[in-house]
């Protein structure tokens, strides 16, 4: 390597790294926005995400288990997060699987609703004035008046 090299090196990684600071700057994220993220590791207790941002995130591994407790996901894998907080106080970004799969879940109901599909549930339990009902992920209420209990 020549002196010019090896003397414009220190200079090139220090443009690099403006450039990349001022790239992330003038990314616009906002709380709740989805974005896709790679699964770079897996404990015990957190599953670790790279998103593309300044560091990576750690999002509780219970938000990867399905209904059975198995992890539903490995490392390699690409998943939806949502962002819960640009800045957590200790300089990371919160971000959630579990929010996105809700998102995700409640614009298939609103996509139902106005193409008239027809949704399924599973009643959780018996409310003041109705049911608690499990629609797409997500807990709804059913009032008694819309109950009927005869077979279909």
């Amino acid at each position: 390597m020549s002196t010019a090299t090896a003397a414009s090196a220190p200079e090139s990684m220090e443009s690099f790294a403006a450039l990349f600071e001022e790239s992330l700057e003038h990314q616009e994220m906002r709380q709740g926005e989805v974005i896709t993220a790679e699964i770079v590791g897996i404990d015990h207790n957190f599953v670790t995400v790279n998103a593309g941002l300044k560091s990576e995130s750690l999002i509780p591994l219970e938000e990867f288990k399905n209904d059975q407790g198995e992890i539903e996901a490995k490392v390699g894998d690409f998943v939806a997060v949502a962002i819960e907080s640009i800045e957590d106080g200790f300089g990371a970004t919160k971000l959630s699987r579990e929010r996105a799969k809700k998102l995700a879940a409640w614009l298939d109901l609103e996509a139902a609703m106005n193409e008239g599909r027809i949704v399924t549930g599973m009643v959780q339990g018996k409310v003041k004035g109705g049911l608690t009902v499990l629609v797409g992920g997500l807990r709804a209420f059913l009032p008694g008046s819309l109950v009927d209990m005869r077979p279909v």
